[in-house]
C-alpha cells in the first residue's frame, strides 16, 4: 500500500512540476552595458514575436515559460540570449559591436536597417577601427576590409591619405576617388587626414548604382559615408580616455646593398671606381675601416604618440559627444624632428525642442602639420642616398686630425660624396612643412508634420586652409650649388577654400495594413566651393639670419603666383522604398545635376537607379530549413552615374594673366567646349546574402559590371591650329568583377569567443573605345598606355629576353619578335596592368575572459609594378659609382654563364655600347617589370580588460590595456622591396601631383612603409 501510494504521490508531484513550466512567469530585470543602463533594448522570446523593450532606466518586464529563451537586442551591440530558469530576475550586461544583419546603414540620406537593403553596401564599425589604432588615416581601414574596394597606401609617410579605387578604374582624365560624406558634408581626399579615427561611429561604402544613384554626379566612383559618433538617450554621460605611445621603423626589406669590402670588390672586377684605382693596400684597408650603414646614418626609429578624450551621453531631450585629441609621429628621416602632428576637436550635438522638432549640429576643427624631406629621384631624397651612398664614404668632413669641419653656417660639414652632396646637408637645409587648419560644420532642422511625414533642413559648411613654407638656409650646402653664394630663399603657398551646401528634404514613411511599407523622399541641394590661393617669395637672406619674406632682400619673382577658382552644383532628386511583407524590396532613384564645370548645351545630366531584393528565407515555404538557413536574400540593381571631376572650367576658353618684359601679358590657358558634358556609367549587377545557424555564419556573394562612356579625355590639338590639347567626351572603359565575403562565429559562449572572416575581390577591365581609337598615352603614364580591346593603362615596355651565354650581351626582342641586342621596341604587353586582379583579407578574434587578440592579414595579386630601385641597384656597371645590391656581382663572367646578370663591360660600361638610355643592357625594359603579389599581416593586437569585479570600488567602468603592431611579416614572392607601391614619387612625375599618378605604376625611393608596435591603454569611467 504504501509502495502504491509513493508511486502517485510521485506521479502528482511529477505533473505540478510539468504544469508550473507550462505555466508563464514573470520575469523582470535591468539591461545595462559597462557605463549604464541601457533604453530601448530590445528582449525577445526567441521563436516568437512576443518581445518588450527597456525603459529610460534600462528595466523590463516581460512573461515566459520555464526554459524559453530570451534575446536581448541593441544596435551596435552583440546580441545576448538567457535562458529562464528558476529565478524571476535577468540582469544582463551587453557588450559593444553589433553584428552585420542588425546594423542600421546610413545610404541615399537615409538611414536603412540593412535587412532593407537591395543594393551593395560594406560597412566598418568602430569596433574594427579600433583595431587598427596604428593608422591615422580612416580611408586604410577600408584595405581588406570592404570588398569591391582597392586600397594603397600613397607610402609610408605619416599623415599620407591612400588611393581608393571601387570597383576599378572607371575614368582616365576625371577624378577616380570616391565621394567621401562626413556627416553630410563632402570631403576632399586629401582632407580625409583631419578627422580622428576616434571619432567615427562607422562608414558605409556605397558600391552599385542603386545606391550611388541618389549622389548623382558625385557618385561615379562610389559613396564613402562617414558617421561620427552621437550621444545617446538616457544614458549617463561616460568620459573615455585613450592613450598610446609606440615606435615605427623601415619594414623588413628582401635585399641588401654592398657592404664596405663588397662594393670594393665589385668596383675592382668591373674596373670602375674608387676599388679599380686602390693600389695600396693600406689605402684599402683605410676604406674598409670606414664602413658604416647609411641606411642607421640617414633614417631613425620614428616615436608615436596618440591622446584622445571624449566624453557621450544625453538625457531624454539632449544628446552629446565631444572629443578632444593629439597625434605625432616623429618620421624616421634623420634631422626632421616631427613628420606630423594633428590635434582635433569634435562637439555633436542633439536636442529634442519640442515633440516635433529635432536641432542637431556637427562641429569639428583639426590642426595638422607634417614636415617632408625631397620626395624625388636625387640624392636630395634620404630615402634614395641611402641605397646610392657607398659604405666607404664618410658622413661628416674631417681635417687631419679627424675633427668635424664647421660650415659657414658653423655647423658640421656633412661629406658630400661621390654625389656632390649629402642628403643630410638637403634635409637640414631646407625647411618644408605644411599646416592645415580644417572646419567641418553641420546643422539639421528636423521637422515632425505627423507620424509619417517630416522636412528636414540642413546646412554644411567646410573650410580648410593650407600653408606651406619652404626655406633654402642662406649658406647650406645646396644653396651654395645653386647659387654660388650665400643667398638662401624663403616661399609661402597659402590657399583658402570654403565650401557650402544648403539641403532641403520631404520624407514620407508609411506601413499600410501592415504589410505594404512605403518610403518616400525627394530635395532639392546646392553646393559651392571656392578656392584662393597665392604664392609669395624672397631670396638674399643673412646667414643664420631671420628667415621671414620680409627679411629677404629682393623678391623672388618665380615664386610669386596666385590664382582662385569656383564651381556650383544644384540638384534634385526624388527616391521611393517599397517593401511588402518584409519580403520583396524595390526601390527606385532619379537625380537631375546642373554643374557650372561643363558647357551650356550639355550643363544638366539626369541619373538614376533601381534595385529589387527577394527575402527567400521569409517566405511560409522556407520554414522547414529555417534552423539552419535563417537568412537568404537575393538582390539585383541597375543604374548610371555621372563624372565631372576635371578641374573648374574646362568647357570655356580661360586665360593666364603674366608679366612679360614689364607689362601685363595673357596666353590661352584652356580650350573650352560648349558641348563638353558629363562621363555617363552604366552598372548593373546582382548578389546573394545568407546567413546560416543563427547567423553564426554569414556571407554576402556579388557581380557587376560597370560601362563608362563619353570619357572626359584630352584629344591633342594640331600645332596649325595653336597645339596643346582639349577635352572632349571621346572613350569608353569597361569594370566587373566579382565579390565575396564569409564571417562565422565559430565559438560563441560566455568565456570564449573565437570568429573570423575573409573577404575576396576579382577586378577586370578593358578599354573598349579612345579618340580615333587610337594607343593614348596620358602625360601622367612613365610606362603605360591605353588601347582599344586592353586593360586600362596596361605596360608598354621593350621585352627583355635574358642573356647571351656565349658573350654576356643582354638580349631583347624586337616589335616583329626577332631577337635584337637593343630595348628600342616598345610594345604593349597585354595583361600586365598596375592594377590588382584580386585582392582581400582574412581575419580572426579571440576573447578569452579578460584576453582578446585580433589578426587582420591582406592579400593582393595580379598586379605589375616597374622596380626603378632594381634598375639603380642593378645598373650593370652604368651606375657603380653608386652602392649596389648584391646580387650585382651575379654577373655573366664565363661563356656557359646562365641565369645571370648581363656583363658589365660588354653591356655599355667603359664606351662600348652608346650609354643611351633606351639601348644600354639595363634601360627600360621588361628586366624590371616584376608582379607584386603579397600577402601582409597589417595588424596584430592583443589585449587584456580588467574583470569588472576588480573595478567596483574604482571610479573606472572599463579598463583595457593592449600592444599592437601593423606591418609585421609580409610575404613577397616576386617583387624586390615593399610591395605596397602607390606613388613612385612625389615630385618626379609627370603630373607632379601625388593624385595625378597611377597608383602603383612604379616604384622610385619614396617615403618607405613603416613597420610599428605600440602599447596602449583604454579607460572608460
Amino acid at each position: 500500500m504504501k509502495t502504491k501510494f509513493n508511486g502517485i504521490l510521485t506521479l502528482l508531484l511529477a505533473l505540478v512540476v510539468q504544469i508550473s513550466f507550462a505555466q508563464d512567469k514573470t520575469i523582470s530585470g535591468t539591461v545595462s552595458d559597462e557605463s549604464g543602463p541601457l533604453p530601448g533594448v530590445s528582449v525577445l522570446i526567441k521563436g516568437t514575436t512576443k518581445g518588450t523593450e527597456t525603459d529610460f532606466d534600462g528595466k523590463y518586464t516581460i512573461k515566459a515559460k520555464s526554459g524559453a529563451v530570451l534575446v536581448f537586442r541593441y544596435l551596435g551591440y552583440k546580441t545576448a540570449e538567457k535562458n529562464v530558469g528558476g529565478s524571476n530576475t535577468i540582469n544582463i550586461t551587453m557588450v559593444e559591436g553589433g553584428t552585420q544583419l542588425e546594423e542600421v546603414v546610413v545610404i541615399g540620406y537615409t538611414n536603412k536597417k540593412r535587412g532593407e537593403l537591395s543594393s551593395a553596401v560594406s560597412s566598418v564599425t568602430s569596433a574594427q577601427l579600433e583595431k587598427q589604432t596604428n593608422s591615422v588615416s580612416i580611408d586604410n581601414a577600408l584595405q581588406g576590409v570592404a570588398t569591391g574596394v582597392q586600397v594603397t597606401a600613397q607610402n609610408g609617410k605619416p599623415g599620407n591619405a591612400a588611393f581608393v579605387r571601387i570597383r576599378g578604374i572607371g575614368s582616365i582624365n576625371a577624378g577616380s576617388e570616391p565621394l567621401y560624406l562626413l556627416d553630410g558634408i563632402q570631403v576632399d581626399e586629401d582632407q580625409i587626414i583631419g578627422i580622428n579615427p576616434s571619432d567615427i561611429a562607422r562608414m558605409d561604402v556605397l558600391k552599385d548604382a542603386a545606391s550611388t544613384a541618389i549622389y548623382g554626379a558625385r557618385g561615379a566612383n562610389g559613396v564613402v559615408v562617414i558617421t561620427t559618433k552621437k550621444g545617446k538617450k538616457g544614458k549617463k554621460a561616460q568620459i573615455r580616455i585613450q592613450s598610446r605611445l609606440g615606435i615605427a621603423s623601415e619594414a623588413k626589406r628582401n635585399f641588401r646593398v654592398m657592404n664596405a669590402k663588397e662594393k670594393l670588390d665589385y668596383e675592382r672586377a668591373i674596373g670602375v671606381g674608387t676599388g679599380s684605382t686602390i693600389l695600396l693596400q693600406s689605402e684599402w684597408d683605410r676604406l674598409i675601416s670606414q664602413e658604416h650603414d647609411w641606411n642607421d646614418d640617414l633614417l631613425k626609429d620614428a616615436h608615436i604618440s596618440s591622446y584622445n578624450l571624449s566624453v557621450q551621453g544625453g538625457d531624454e531631450k539632449l544628446t552629446y559627444f565631444m572629443s578632444i585629441a593629439n597625434d605625432s609621429n616623429t618620421g624616421i628621416i634623420e634631422l626632421i624632428e616631427s613628420a606630423f602632428t594633428r590635434t582635433s576637436a569634435r562637439l555633436n550635438v542633439g536636442y529634442d525642442a519640442t515633440s516635433w522638432l529635432n536641432l542637431s549640429t556637427n562641429l569639428a576643427f583639426s590642426t595638422s602639420n607634417d614636415q617632408d624631406p625631397r620626395d624625388r629621384n636625387n640624392i636630395q631624397n634620404p630615402v634614395n642616398g641611402r641605397f646610392t651612398f657607398n659604405p666607404y664614404e664618410p658622413v661628416y668632413l674631417t681635417d687631419a686630425n679627424g675633427d668635424r669641419i664647421p660650415n659657414l653656417r658653423g655647423l658640421d660639414t656633412f661629406n658630400p660624396t661621390h654625389q656632390g652632396l649629402s642628403s643630410l646637408a638637403q634635409v637640414r637645409a631646407n625647411e618644408d612643412n605644411d599646416t592645415d587648419n580644417r572646419f567641418f560644420g553641420t546643422f539639421n532642422a528636423n521637422i515632425k508634420f505627423s507620424d509619417n511625414f517630416s522636412y528636414q533642413f540642413g546646412s554644411n559648411v567646410s573650410y580648410f586652409n593650407r600653408t606651406a613654407r619652404g626655406i633654402l638656409h642662406a649658406g647650406s650646402a645646396l644653396d651654395l650649388i645653386f647659387n654660388g653664394t650665400p643667398t638662401g630663399e624663403t616661399s609661402i603657398f597659402n590657399s583658402n577654400t570654403f565650401q557650402y551646401s544648403l539641403l532641403n528634404k520631404l520624407n514620407f514613411n508609411k506601413t499600410f495594413n501592415e504589410r505594404h511599407a512605403v518610403n518616400a523622399t525627394v530635395f532639392m541641394e546646392y553646393l559651392d566651393w571656392y578656392n584662393e590661393n597665392n604664392t609669395t617669395g624672397a631670396q638674399g637672406y643673412v646667414v643664420n639670419g631671420p628667415t621671414t619674406v620680409g627679411a629677404g632682400a629682393t623678391p623672388a619673382i618665380s615664386r610669386i603666383a596666385g590664382a582662385n577658382s569656383r564651381r556650383t552644383l544644384f540638384s534634385v532628386a526624388a527616391s521611393a522604398d517599397y517593401i511588402l511583407d518584409d519580403k520583396y524590396i524595390l526601390n527606385a532613384t532619379v537625380r537631375r545635376d546642373g554643374s557650372s564645370r561643363f558647357g551650356t548645351n550639355s550643363k544638366y545630366g539626369t541619373f538614376w537607379g533601381a534595385s529589387a531584393a527577394w527575402n527567400i528565407s521569409k517566405e511560409d515555404f522556407f520554414s522547414g530549413i529555417s534552423d539552419t538557413v535563417d537568412n537568404l536574400k537575393l538582390r539585383v540593381n541597375a543604374g548610371t552615374s555621372g563624372n565631372d571631376q576635371i578641374g573648374t572650367n574646362p568647357s570655356i576658353t580661360t586665360y593666364g594673366f603674366n608679366s612679360y618684359n614689364g607689362n601685363t601679358a595673357s596666353n590661352p590657358s584652356n580650350f573650352g567646349d560648349p558641348n563638353l558634358g558629363w562621363e555617363q556609367s552604366f552598372t548593373y549587377g546582382a548578389g546573394i546574402e545568407f546567413g546560416l545557424f543563427n547567423s553564426r555564419i554569414t556571407g554576402v556573394v556579388d557581380y557587376y559590371k560597370k560601362n563608362t562612356t563619353d570619357l572626359l579625355l584630352q584629344v591633342p590639338i594640331s600645332s596649325i591650329q595653336g597645339g596643346g590639347s582639349i577635352f572632349k567626351n571621346i572613350g569608353e572603359v569597361e569594370n566587373s568583377g566579382w565579390e565575396f565575403e564569409l564571417r562565422g562565429d565559430i565559438i560563441r559562449n560566455e568565456n570564449f569567443r573565437w570568429n573570423a572572416g575573409v573577404t575576396f575581390s576579382t577586378y577586370d577591365s578593358k578599354v573598349l573605345k579612345l579618340a580615333n581609337d587610337d594607343d593614348l598615352f596620358v602625360d601622367y603614364a612613365n610606362y603605360t598606355t591605353l588601347r582599344v580591346g586592353e586593360e586600362v593603362h596596361s605596360f608598354y615596355l621593350s621585352r627583355y629576353v635574358g642573356v647571351n651565354p656565349a658573350n654576356g650581351q643582354a638580349l631583347f626582342l624586337d616589335e616583329n619578335d626577332n631577337v635584337t641586342t637593343t630595348n628600342t621596341d616598345n610594345v604593349l604587353l597585354s595583361g600586365k596592368t598596375p592594377f590588382a586582379q584580386f585582392d582581400g583579407g582574412f581575419n580572426t578574434s579571440v576573447s578569452y575572459k579578460g584576453f582578446d587578440i585580433t589578426a587582420d592579414f591582406y592579400f593582393k595579386g595580379g598586379n605589375y609594378i616597374y622596380n626603378v630601385v632594381e634598375q639603380q641597384l642593378l645598373s650593370d656597371g652604368t651606375g657603380a659609382n653608386s652602392n649596389q645590391r648584391v646580387d650585382a656581382f651575379n654577373y655573366w663572367k664565363n661563356p656557359g654563364d646562365t641565369n645571370v646578370l648581363p656583363n658589365p663591360v660588354t653591356n655599355g660600361y667603359n664606351g662600348a655600347v652608346n650609354l643611351n638610355n633606351r639601348t644600354i643592357s639595363n634601360g627600360t625594359s621588361t628586366r624590371y617589370l616584376q608582379r607584386g603579389d603579397y600577402l601582409r599581416l597589417r595588424n596584430l593586437q592583443i589585449g587584456y580588460s580588467l574583470p569588472s569585479n576588480y573595478l567596483e570600488n574604482s571610479p573606472f567602468s572599463h579598463i583595457r590595456m593592449y600592444a599592437s603592431g601593423t606591418n609585421l611579416w609580409t610575404y613577397v614572392p616576386y617583387y624586390k622591396g615593399d610591395p605596397e607601391v602607390g606613388i613612385g614619387s612625389a615630385e618626379s612625375n609627370p603630373g607632379n601631383t601625388t593624385r595625378d599618378q597611377i597608383p602603383g605604376e612604379y616604384s622610385l625611393n619614396s617615403y618607405p612603409t613603416l613597420k610599428t608596435i605600440s602599447f596602449g591603454i583604454d579607460l572608460k569611467f
